[in-house]
């Protein structure tokens, strides 16, 4: 089967691979050993141990003052510093507990230790993501060579990014029942998850394999938060309804479950339009209509920390073809977890005292990313899916055309 080189299909990617020789030629032999799945196994090692070496501003003080994690941005809630007042579930408890088993003792040494576990996991859904579309195996690097990921995989919320890429890989592969175990493991560390699997689900699969996968998505979300479920707060966060809180305009309890409602019935209705205009069980339908679902979750969820970037970031990357979408939609995010950062962190109190409108720019640049997301989706699903290469075709200025008169591009 022929694979789509990113090179070729996307313009961004193609003139980022200038600095290497450029798109992919017509009779480039590739290798056989550095493949997709372990060119980017490579990367994304890279990747996780910059994000380490992002946190080590607070390794001295092991994470212990108050608010310097935030104001230089290396917080954790590894470490028990989270930028929200959420909680994961228990279990994660018994985790740290069984870190500090290990060699070593203090906050670093147990962060360390999860720190290992965690990136197994992103390793992990790596080598699942590549796997996931069997004619775009290089989409992994969407997620692989993340600008988000690389900020905040040390977080719980990569298990539930890494349950996300079961559910997809799961259920595009013909595993429900592994795919709903995915995303109730991943619904335990964030609940949004749950919606996500809704959309993922639309697409392919009979009744009966929706229902495997309901089944063993319930099992695993009871399982793991048997012990103690993650703690729902009021708007916290990355809120819109904070944003509305803040404004005098925050509603009650009532008001915000009608609008959240109606922003997923809303989303329900894309995902319908997805499925009516292509019917084909495609790992590429799924991956849009499980983006399109979490981005309304995430845009109306009561608690909303940067580190949600990474539910999102599996499903843009199968979903999302073009890199320039992709990179915009991080670079607001990111922007915006700089904010927040620094808003939590008072780093901000000499400049704006208790000015909060710097934090609400932070909230509207997250939902204004989340919302280009679902426009790249819509606009991508609009055209056609055949990819459209570039850079071929046409005469070179610098070929012979006498001498290379059996070149393809001659």
């Amino acid at each position: 089967m022929e694979h789509e080189a990113p090179t070729r299909t996307d313009r961004l990617a193609a003139a980022m691979s200038e600095v290497i020789g450029g798109p992919l030629g017509d009779h480039a032999g590739g290798h056989r050993w550095w493949h997709a799945s372990r060119a980017l196994l490579g990367v994304t090692a890279v990747v996780l141990g910059a994000g380490m070496l992002g946190k080590s501003a607070c390794v001295p003080s092991g994470w212990g003052n108050e608010r310097q994690p935030f104001a230089e941005l290396c917080w954790t809630d590894l470490a028990g510093t989270s930028a929200d007042a959420g909680t994961p579930p228990h279990v994660t408890t018994w985790l740290v507990r069984l870190a500090e088993l290990l060699p070593g003792s203090g906050t670093v040494a147990t962060t360390g230790a999860l720190a290992v576990l965690l990136a197994a996991l992103a390793l992990l859904a790596t080598a699942l993501l590549v796997r996931v579309d069997a004619g775009r195996p290089w989409a992994g690097a969407g997620w692989a060579m993340a600008p988000v990921l690389l900020v905040h995989w040390l977080s719980w919320e990569l298990v539930a990014a890494v349950g996300v890429a079961v559910l997809l890989w799961g259920w595009t592969t013909g595993r429900s029942w592994l795919a709903g175990v995915g995303a109730g493991i991943g619904a335990a560390f964030a609940l949004p998850v749950a919606v996500a699997f809704v959309g993922v689900v639309a697409f392919g699969g009979r009744l009966r394999d929706r229902v495997d996968a309901l089944l063993a998505a319930a099992a695993a979300y009871v399982v793991v938060t048997l012990p103690g479920r993650a703690r729902v707060e009021d708007p916290d966060v990355g809120s819109v309804w904070l944003f509305l809180q803040q404004v005098g305009a925050g509603g009650s309890q009532t008001s915000r479950r009608v609008v959240q409602l109606l922003v997923l019935a809303a989303a329900a209705a894309v995902v319908w339009w997805l499925v009516r205009r292509d019917g084909r069980p495609t790992a590429l339908a799924s991956a849009r209509a499980g983006l399109v679902m979490l981005a309304a979750a995430l845009v109306v969820a009561p608690s909303a920390p940067p580190e949600y970037a990474l539910l999102a970031l599996p499903l843009a990357a199968i979903a999302v073809r073009r890199w320039s979408d992709l990179l915009l939609w991080q670079g607001l995010t990111l922007v915006s977890w700089v904010i927040t950062g620094w808003y939590v962190g008072e780093a901000l109190v000499p400049t704006v005292a208790d000015d909060a409108r710097a934090y609400w720019l932070a909230i509207l640049l997250r939902v204004v990313g989340l919302v280009w997301l679902v426009v790249a989706v819509v606009r991508d699903a609009s055209v056609d899916d055949d990819a459209v290469e570039t850079g071929r075709g046409e005469a070179d200025p610098d070929v012979d055309l006498l001498a290379d008169a059996r070149h393809a591009r001659a």
